[in-house]
């Protein structure tokens, strides 16, 4: 987790941004392969894509309710604009977002 520590709170943004966008991607390929132009590596691809999407479904697993909460809102099935305020103050939002977003990328990790 050392790593994950000196990266910056927008780096860690962004890599989970990444990654929500990637499961995604992976998740519409898996359901509708016929509608993407995939290489004849096909079903070599599609495992790659289940092992991604398996990695993303255990991080997130790893966290608890209010983490996963947390990670849900703000980088997969994201909520309404500032859907935080009712609960957090501004500083305690950012601070446990990033020990959320910390926590998430060093299972995706295995760090």
């Amino acid at each position: 987790m050392n790593q994950l520590n000196e990266k910056t709170f927008k780096d860690l943004d962004q890599m989970l941004n990444d990654i929500a966008e990637k499961f995604f991607l992976f998740k519409k390929i898996k359901e509708n392969p016929d509608l993407f132009l995939l290489s004849e590596g096909l079903n070599e691809e599609i495992i790659s894509y289940d092992e991604y999407i398996y990695k993303v479904e255990k991080a997130y697993n790893s966290l608890d309710d209010n983490e996963k909460n947390l990670i849900n809102n703000e980088f997969f099935y994201q909520s309404y604009h500032q859907w935080w305020t009712t609960l957090y103050s501004k500083a305690s939002f950012y601070r446990y977002k990033k020990a959320a977003m910390e926590k998430f990328l060093g299972a995706f990790y295995d760090i």
